[in-house]
């Protein structure tokens, strides 16, 4: 029975190597197509300032972001929080660097911390992928983005669809709906449980923060409003007249080239307050079996400029990409193989004590020739030396013994057709790299 001590936490997991090598290819892909489009990689700590994050500018204090938020104090008494996501790092990282060359485009990946509920996708601890862009007012930034997105699940070989609103049309509706603007963000964080409650029960919570029937009614029958993309933006043109939110919509969808996969959808909220223009989450194509986003995102175009209490405009835009999401969808969609092979190619095996120096020389030189070298530390007896190599799946042996010694060259075993030859270390080099 196992002992209480060595549970884990919970909503956190171990990963083993195999899983651990399958999640770095993802990360791999991720870091190129980002680096592809000229995104520059930075750090930001694990640690911020409750401050940051609960401010009118970060995800603010009724956010579920913060209400989920890891916090605690150091011993000075300061308030901290572990970091919920790294689009409020990110502007404060620009903000203490005000001056920097314009636009400024970056991605980050990393861990990131959230006390909420625990399901298939949805950890307390996981890992996150962003890319950001700041200084570029034109909705060509918003398509890019939603190109990249496009691009990355290329790469991964899902199908995917893109989820597209924009705030300025979510504020459009509740001004016609008859709200005033102090119960915007309260209304926008209730819209965006739509998925997870159900449309009743946010009908009753909206209720239940003071709107009236008719005003939910308005917001609701306008929301849920069908068609394709075009259809839809005309739809509501008609009702809210000239709008510069659907006019950004639109110059968004035309931008991307291939824009097929996104849909404009008016009831997608996003419960954060700081968003300002286009926002969008992504969705496998078929949901029946993952319903959590793989990505999403949004315009936030006033939250440094909120930060530095600041007149001057920095216009910035981002996506963050799940990666425990993304890993669970690929799983199920049979495009990860774990691989059980260890990353040494080469393990070196000595027959006895007076080997060992002799291994540990040859071995230095085929790391320094870019092969990945383990050498039997433990003394191992030739057959559990073997049997090791054949549990982690690694490729070659190479044992030197009296007669290996004698030579001045060494016995290379490939472990998978079991050839055996005495070579020089350069010949093994050259066996190998063929």
């Amino acid at each position: 029975m196992k002992s209480e001590i060595l549970k884990r936490a919970k909503g956190v997991r171990d990963f083993a190597p195999k899983e651990k090598k399958a999640r770095d290819k993802i990360v791999k892909t991720l870091r190129q197509v980002f680096e592809s489009f000229g995104y520059n990689p930075i750090e930001t700590p694990i640690i911020e300032r409750y401050d940051l994050f609960a401010s009118k500018f970060g995800p603010g204090q009724e956010s579920d972001a913060m209400k989920e938020s890891f916090k605690l104090q150091d011993q000075g008494g300061r308030d901290l929080v572990l970091r919920t996501e790294f689009t409020v790092p990110f502007a404060r990282y620009v903000g203490m660097n005000p001056n920097m060359k314009m636009p400024f485009k970056r991605y980050q990946i990393g861990q990131v911390f959230r006390d909420g509920p625990v399901k298939l996708g949805r950890y307390r601890e996981f890992w996150q992928a962003d890319i950001d862009m700041v200084g570029v007012k034109s909705t060509n930034a918003d398509a890019e983005i939603l190109q990249l997105i496009y691009e990355v699940f290329e790469k991964l070989d899902l199908e995917i669809t893109i989820s597209l609103n924009n705030r300025k049309v979510i504020n459009s509706i509740l001004k016609y709906a008859g709200l005033t603007e102090d119960l915007f963000a309260t209304t926008i964080i209730t819209l965006d449980k739509l998925e997870k409650m159900g449309q009743s029960k946010v009908i009753e919570e909206l209720k239940a923060k003071g709107l009236k029937e008719d005003q939910v009614e308005t917001i609701i029958k306008t929301i849920n409003i069908q068609g394709s993309n075009r259809e839809k933006i005309s739809n509501l043109r008609e009702i809210l007249g000239d709008d510069s939110g659907l006019d950004e919509l639109e110059r968004t969808i035309k931008g991307v080239l291939n824009n097929e996969s996104i849909e404009f959808i008016p009831s997608l909220a996003r419960g954060l307050d700081y968003y300002t223009g286009n926002i969008f989450e992504v969705f496998l194509k078929d949901q029946s079996e993952l319903d959590s986003s793989l990505a999403g995102g949004g315009r936030y175009d006033k939250m440094i400029s909120g930060f530095l209490n600041s007149k001057k405009e920095y216009p910035a835009i981002g996506v963050g990409f799940g990666l425990e999401t993304v890993f669970e969808a690929m799983k199920l969609n049979k495009r990860i193989v774990q691989d059980e092979k260890a990353v040494a190619q080469v393990y070196f095996v000595p027959f006895e004590k007076k080997y060992y120096f002799r291994a540990l020389e040859a071995a230095s030189e085929l790391r320094k020739a870019g092969l990945n070298t383990d050498i039997n530390l433990s003394e191992k007896k030739i057959k559990q030396a073997l049997d090791f190599a054949n549990a982690y799946n690694i490729p070659y042996v190479v044992l030197i013994g009296e007669d290996e010694d004698k030579q001045k060259k060494y016995s290379l075993k490939n472990m998978k057709t079991g050839e055996q030859d005495l070579l020089t270390l350069n010949q093994i080099l050259e066996k190998i790299n063929k």
